[in-house]
């Protein structure tokens, strides 16, 4: 029988308290506090008293995230409302490389007249602000990329390998890209298709154990609709004069059929390095040095693609360095113009120019390439019914006609003793509220059993000795076209193959879809904080 998974059940969160954002829960607490402050200030007078309870409620209410509004709370809605206007504003709605490196030139031109005692006019604008602050090693880039910067490594006899630091955290994570393999298609028993998946599963618990450095594995799969002009044009110059006319005809029918269908599938691994004391402890392991990070960091990777090719995860993998990545990263904001082995653009140019203020439904590209952006939300799988592990293939490569689309899928690892009792508190927070319930008589619409039987099934998996471990998970869909009008029909298209996957709604990022770029780059990033 071939292998399921539930991740339909998990609707919210428990607790009054929990299910929030870092953002969100900084509103919280902070409207907590004032409100106990008020209360202290006058405790005898019923004024103060009523004033901190009002406010300790609505921070509570403000806060509470709600699956109408797509998991986020309605203070999270205004903030975000606040901010578009403030973007729009600051011209942060739209990202022109032209304009950012003249800004950057601007500034050093600046620099070097005040070096040289010159005078010299200060530049202005807020594109001159973000060149101002920018590191010298640190490249123009959107403001959904933040401070990145490359540096490439050896990562074998033969391949290099490119490693990104992303320092818009304090300490930096980084990430490194490989190009995998998958299994062959085809016709092949059940047991043998759930092969790669059982292999994922160990890599992903290796990933989780405590002394590893890996802390999220992104798995990304790139899809572009194949042109078989050229097959047809060779069918037609070389076929055989003599051969049968209903065999031709058939032929000419499958290639007909195939028109539609036809793709090119590339998929890539990302590796992200943030479990900051478990890298910290591999580096000081190596020579000592400023390179000790990055060779703690392509040690750790060699194990990992290793052992996902040692369990068949993956029939093989290679490096990706840093005109490779150039060349994805740039195919991927703007298939029209760059192909996805492009080798003639460099990592200084590679991010194109992004505009969000053309319209809400999606982020232009160089005028031209319109993209959208949707994410899977917690309770977007249908729940109560176990899918098969291959449900997600549908999304791949079963939207016909074929559109240029990308699934990504972020896994946040957590170490098993973490996870246990996590789930062990889901649980036992599920078992009191039906207890609670049951005692009152209240009679439920199904909700609280299924996120019951969800922790239960989780405390299972994770029982000790099991070898199991948890995961957060986050998984975007984007597709792009070349005309905005184009830009429903393919969204209606690709939330009819969503629900032939087991998925009840697919959450789509209007008016930040440049900022949800991210999401659906091989940047391992995705992950609601």
């Amino acid at each position: 029988m071939a292998r399921q998974v539930a991740l339909g059940g998990e609707f919210k969160k428990r607790g009054l308290l929990s299910g929030r954002s870092t953002p969100e829960q900084v509103v919280l607490w902070t409207g907590l506090g004032i409100a106990a402050c008020v209360v202290l200030m006058g405790m005898d007078q019923f004024f103060f008293l009523f004033a901190g309870l009002v406010i300790a409620v609505l921070s509570v209410v403000i806060t509470v995230p709600m699956n109408i509004h797509g998991g986020r709370s309605y203070a999270a809605l205004k903030t975000e409302t606040a901010y578009r206007a403030y973007r729009k504003h600051a011209g942060l709605g739209v990202y022109d490389p032209v304009h950012e490196q003249t800004a950057l030139a601007s500034v050093q031109e600046y620099r070097a007249a005040k070096k040289n005692k010159k005078k010299a006019v200060r530049p202005r604008g807020f594109a001159v602000r973000r060149a101002e602050r920018r590191k010298e090693h640190v490249q123009p880039a959107p403001l959904m990329v933040g401070r990145l910067s490359v540096k490439e490594v050896d990562f074998n006899a033969r391949e290099r390998l490119a490693v990104f630091r992303h320092a818009n955290s304090d300490p930096a994570f980084y990430t490194v890209i490989f190009e995998v393999r998958g299994s062959a298609g085809g016709v092949v028993e059940e047991d043998v298709e759930d092969i790669p998946h059982v292999g994922f599963g160990r890599v992903l618990a290796r990933a989780a154990r405590r002394t590893s450095a890996v802390s999220h594995i992104q798995s990304f799969t790139r899809s572009i609709p194949l042109d078989i002009t050229d097959h047809v044009s060779w069918l037609a110059d070389y076929v055989d004069p003599n051969a049968h006319g209903n065999l031709v005809r058939s032929y000419q029918e499958l290639c007909l059929q195939v028109e539609d269908r036809a793709e090119q599938h590339r998929s890539y691994w990302v590796l992200r390095f943030d479990n900051r004391t478990a890298l910290q402890r591999a580096a000081n392991a190596q020579q000592p040095g400023p390179m000790a990070v990055h060779a703690a960091i392509v040690q750790e990777a060699q194990a990992l693609m290793a052992q996902a090719v040692a369990h068949k995860a993956i029939r093989g993998y290679r490096a990706v360095d840093s005109q490779m990545a150039a060349g994805i990263l740039a195919h991927l904001q703007d298939p029209y113009t760059y192909a996805i082995d492009d080798t003639d653009v460099g990592l200084e140019a590679v991010w194109q120019k992004l505009d969000q203020e053309q319209t809400s439904k999606a982020v232009v590209v160089n005028n031209h390439a319109y993209t959208r952006v949707a994410y899977i939300p917690r309770d977007g799988f249908m729940a109560g019914s176990a899918l098969p592990v291959q449900a997600m293939r549908q999304l791949v490569s079963g939207i016909v006609p074929a559109v240029i689309h990308s699934v990504s899928w972020v896994n946040e690892v957590v170490d098993a003793k973490e996870a246990r009792a996590q789930a062990m508190s889901d649980r036992t927070s599920d078992k009191a509220k039906r207890h609670s319930d049951a005692s009152k008589g209240k009679i439920s619409d199904g909700t609280e059993q299924v996120m019951s039987n969800s922790s239960d099934q989780r405390a299972v998996d994770l029982t000790p000795g099991s070898g199991h471990h948890g995961v957060k998970w986050g998984a975007y869909v984007s597709f792009t076209v070349d005309s905005e009008e184009k830009l429903l029909q393919v969204s209606t298209q690709i939330e009819s193959v969503a629900t032939d996957c087991g998925i009840d709604r697919l959450y789509w990022l209007d008016h930040r879809h440049d900022m949800a770029l991210m999401a659906v780059l091989p940047m391992g990033r995705g992950i609601r904080t």
